[in-house]
């Protein structure tokens, strides 16, 4: 049974999104700690190169091609994993697309293909590992948000909405397992990770007519994977990755609201829009783009030094909204 604290050598993991970016890199990471793995993406010849490469490292793999915004093709997922391994002690719930531009100039299909994929797909997950989980009693379920689902954009809408209902899914997922008896070992955690260098940047779609970059600083793949056993492996609530992931937080509470809807799309503009001029695409969201699957997007190297001075310009505009914050919010509670 698997228990708040234990070792992962033995346990059943299962990571949807597998085929690149966090999910590949953590199933990596669990394949070394000696996890057994059931692994899912769309793409199947990078499905196959992950599964390869988690064996070499002393895993037992099984792989299954799902959409997981198919509620059927997810609940196939966790009965074949169970057949397979006799039970699951944590699922991943890690596969998402992003979708940049401004809600008119979106098309409806994937506005909802962003939503179906992030939000539902989470839902699904959720909703095949507890059943499994109350069944033996115990188990992890990781639901992978965003420093997204704690602000807004009208250039992201689609994603941030879904991020935000992540988040609000997984607080509701938690107060009804401590308000249910004989659930102690059961665990739902959300992370929440800044900028990670992915390839979800090149598959983004995008109606902005500008090619798109993440908002620096890019954390490294690696880091965001860790966290992502550290989830399992220590379970509890929400766990922020990221310097800026959390200074945001405080941003958000100390703002006012007015102030940050004033301020907050030119920031974004500035930080995630490139001047070069960009067609219109649905990127991965609607089918999948094997070609551009790998580890990492290649943010962190291929900016180099730019990177530095885009991070260092981002922490710049950032501190005069968080002084802001704490000068009206002090100025609220004196008067």
């Amino acid at each position: 049974m698997f228990k708040r604290g234990q070792q992962i050598d033995g346990s059943v993991v299962l990571v949807t999104g597998a085929s690149s970016g966090i999910g590949r890199a953590a199933a990596r990471r669990f394949a070394e700690s000696g996890a057994n793995l059931v692994l899912t993406a769309r793409s199947p010849d990078d499905l196959d190169q992950v599964a390869l490469e988690c064996r070499a490292l002393g895993g037992e793999v099984l792989t299954m091609l799902a959409d997981i915004g198919d509620e059927r093709q997810v609940q196939d997922l966790a009965k074949l994993a169970v057949e397979h391994f006799g039970r699951i002690d944590a699922w991943i719930n890690n596969a998402g697309v992003i979708a940049y531009g401004r809600f008119e100039d979106m098309p409806s299909e994937v506005f909802d293909g962003v939503i179906r994929t992030n939000l539902l797909g989470q839902v699904y997950g959720a909703r095949a590992a507890l059943e499994q989980f109350r069944h033996q009693g115990s188990g992890v379920l990781v639901n992978l948000a965003s420093v997204w689902g704690r602000v807004t954009s009208p250039n992201v809408v689609p994603y941030v909405v879904s991020k935000h209902g992540i988040r609000a899914f997984s607080e509701c997922l938690r107060e009804g397992l401590a308000a249910s008896d004989g659930t102690q070992d059961i665990h739902v955690v959300t992370v929440l990770p800044e900028s990670v260098d992915t390839p979800i940047f090149q598959h983004a779609a995008n109606y902005t007519g500008h090619e798109i970059k993440p908002v620096s600083p890019v954390i490294g793949v690696q880091r965001a994977a860790r966290a992502v056993v550290a989830a399992v492996r220590r379970p509890h609530g929400e766990i922020t990755v990221g310097q800026v992931g959390h200074a945001v937080a405080i941003v958000v509470g100390l703002v006012p609201r007015q102030l940050f809807e004033r301020i907050a799309p030119s920031l974004f503009e500035h930080a995630a829009m490139e001047e070069s001029e960009a067609e219109p695409s649905p990127g991965n969201v609607l089918e999948p783009e094997p070609e551009l699957n790998r580890l990492d997007g290649g943010w962190r190297n291929g900016l180099g030094a730019r990177a530095g001075r885009l991070a260092a310009g981002t922490v710049g505009l950032a501190a005069p909204v968080v002084a802001t914050g704490l000068i009206l919010h002090r100025a609220r509670h004196k008067g």
